[in-house]
């Protein structure tokens, strides 16, 4: 069975949510030792009280995208450039577009794909290598599609020539 836009950018969002959450916890241990857990707890929204009685490591992704745009420059810019800082911006987008059902069309789900890819690439995660796949596969069903229409086109006037 083919699977849908929205369950490939799904997907992607669980696999960011994967191997960002690692890299959230080690960056925030690095920059606040012992007091990491409850210095990432502070960014979050007050009536979060799932994520904050969690480890990060166990956040979801929109907790953790949001805790990487909040502490940013005392904890991310050191690993991170500007470009990565602008892909958790337009993934905290694609997450909520993705939660709240809206469509994706094979170019949103394509980009989605690569910023996923591009971020997991930056952060060293393994999931990384998954989201290219998708990415492949991804261009793969659009190439198939392009050659059925070619080939009812040209179908459609040879039919008429022949007319």
């Amino acid at each position: 069975m083919a699977i849908t836009n929205q369950e490939r950018v799904g997907k992607a969002v669980d696999l960011l949510r994967a191997g960002l959450a690692p890299y959230v916890e080690r960056e925030f241990a690095n920059a606040y030792k012992d007091k990491a857990q409850a210095e990432a707890r502070r960014l979050l929204p007050s009536e979060d009280r799932m994520n904050g009685n969690r480890p990060i490591a166990q956040w979801d992704a929109a907790v953790l995208l949001k805790v990487m745009w909040d502490a940013w420059n005392d904890v991310f810019a050191r690993t991170l450039g500007r470009a990565e800082r602008s892909l958790v911006q337009e993934l905290r987008d694609v997450r909520n577009r993705w939660v709240h059902q809206e469509a994706f069309t094979g170019d949103d789900s394509y980009r989605a794909l690569d910023s996923v890819h591009r971020l997991l690439l930056a952060v060293s995660a393994t999931q990384a290598e998954e989201v290219e796949k998708m990415k492949t596969e991804l261009l793969r069903v659009r190439f198939d599609e392009q050659a059925r229409g070619e080939k009812r086109k040209t179908a459609g006037t040879a039919i008429e020539t022949a007319a």
